[in-house]
């Protein structure tokens, strides 16, 4: 498999979604607006069907504003995402720590959420820190396995995102050196689903050269956080060749430079509680959606495109496949979750699934208390969490799984799935980023002909529902609105 595809070396400190050239012919002025048109529609097709009742049109976030700047061409939104992640980089990496304060998120309210919704959320308060010139520490999560790594931070799964540490620093006693890799304050914040995203200041705070739509920003945001490190790049080299193929077909199908990759993510079991249009894309609405634009506009062939599937659905991995045809479908396969949609491993909703997701962490935490006094416990422990094939990598974590699947869906040519789920948002997020500097064309289309909205899949319904209520209505002043705490503003 190859570095764009899913056994490539894993790389994404700067991922992203592509944008067409403008005609070199043309006058520069001509050039501009060209651009602008492909900037906002060209680049990254995310609406499956078109004209719902303006329902995607006036959907939260979803459509570009217009810039208040020339609109930025291909290779100025590549050199201002090197600006960007720099400026990033002198907030969340100062020199001295101790005359800097310290951002954590509260948990009581982020334990109750889905990992999607956790990471979405990752997005606004790193924003919300870098914009009150405060150092962003990453919050625990309780998709962790907390016997494989212990801090229960999201620094389990991704690169650091501060050099600094969160432990106060004790009063100074007279000659002794000041503690520079502490801060002297750190103080909680609570989560922070949407906002909308100040792009003028950000590109003057940065030193840009262009303002960039806002899904640009919640991109580069996303590029930064979620970069994997050791733990998910070794959890990759082992899960790559024990992928489950539709059929029985070898590993060695997997993409490769004379086939294309394309994902698919399918959430079926509970969106029905917020999403009112779960009934209009049943499994054939996937397929035709794919088969359309494996037809239209990929360069492949049907026969050489290998479709990544993603469901907390057991039937997805059967139904799909013969329907994407002559496609291969293939997956993570189920053993690798500690949620393993079998019959006492199923999802069922979220406040379901995190219950039973605990109960069975704590069943290892047992276990590997229990081998430690026998003096085996990396050996016991891995062995009673993992099952065949997955030993070797010690325990099974469900969040790592799951960012696994997210990262390797970023990497493909194009991903069908919904925004009702904030899986399909950190795809679009990570897609982006990675076009804007290679310049590869990526395709995300919305099954239901819905357009990205960058904030909480939950709060993006909301707002849907309410702009179908109040067409007139801005989508900003609807935003604003949810950031202020005043919700019933939005429902």
């Amino acid at each position: 498999m190859t570095g764009k595809h899913i056994c490539a070396t894993l790389t994404f400190a700067c991922v992203m979604l592509s944008l067409r050239a403008a005609h070199a012919q043309q006058s520069r002025s001509q050039a501009h607006r060209t651009q602008s048109m492909h900037d906002r529609h060209g680049m990254f097709r995310s609406t499956g069907h078109h004209g719902r009742q303006g329902i995607a049109a006036t959907q939260a976030g979803l459509m570009r504003r217009k810039a208040v700047s020339e609109p930025s061409a291909p290779r100025v939104a590549a050199a201002d995402a090197v600006r960007f992640r720099a400026w990033i980089d002198r907030q969340q990496f100062p020199h001295d720590c101790s005359r800097a304060v310290g951002v954590v998120t509260r948990e009581d309210y982020f334990f109750s959420l889905g990992l999607g919704s956790q990471m979405v959320s990752l997005k606004f308060n790193l924003l919300d820190a870098l914009l009150r010139r405060k150092v962003y520490h990453f919050p625990r999560s309780h998709y962790v396995n907390p016997v494989r790594c212990p801090s229960t931070s999201f620094e389990c799964y991704f690169e650091p995102v501060t050099n600094c540490s969160v432990g106060a620093t004790p009063p100074q006693i007279a000659n002794l050196p000041v503690n520079r890799s502490t801060h002297a304050s750190v103080e909680n914040s609570r989560l922070l689903w949407c906002f909308a995203v100040p792009r003028r200041r950000l590109t003057s705070l940065a030193g840009l050269e262009a303002v960039h739509g806002s899904d640009w920003y919640h991109a580069q945001l996303a590029a930064f956080l979620f970069r994997p490190n050791e733990a998910i790049r070794e959890f990759r080299r082992i899960v790559a060749p024990q992928m489950d193929f539709a059929g029985g077909k070898a590993s060695g199908e997997a993409p490769s430079n004379q086939s294309s990759c394309a994902a698919m993510h399918i959430r079926r079991t509970d969106k029905h509680t917020e999403d009112h249009r779960t009934k209009e894309r049943p499994w054939t609405s996937f397929s035709h959606s794919f088969k359309t634009w494996a037809y239209w506009q990929s360069d492949k062939q049907p026969a050489h495109i290998r479709v990544l599937l993603g469901s907390e659905d057991k039937a997805t991995f059967s139904t799909m496949p013969p329907l994407l045809a002559p496609a291969i479908s293939f997956w993570i396969p189920a053993r690798f979750f500690v949620m393993d949609m079998s019959e006492n491993k199923r999802f069922v909703n979220i406040k379901q699934s995190n219950a039973l997701m605990l109960e069975l962490y704590g069943k290892m935490e047992d276990s590997a208390a229990a081998s430690k006094a026998q003096g085996s416990a990396r050996a016991g422990a891995a062995t009673a969490a993992n099952g065949p094939g997955v030993a070797s990598f010690s325990l099974a974590d469900e969040g790592m799984a799951l960012i696994l699947q997210i990262l390797l869906m970023a990497e493909c040519d194009a991903f069908f799935g919904s925004y009702s789920s904030n899986v399909a948002i950190l795809v679009h997020d990570l897609m982006l980023a990675q076009a804007t500097v290679t310049g590869e064309r990526r395709d995300a289309f919305d099954v239901n002909g819905r357009v990205y909205c960058g904030c909480g899949a939950s709060f993006c319904m909301r707002l849907e529902k309410r702009a179908a209520r109040e067409p007139a209505r801005a989508i900003k002043h609807m935003v604003d609105a949810f950031h202020g705490d005043n919700v019933w503003a939005v429902r």
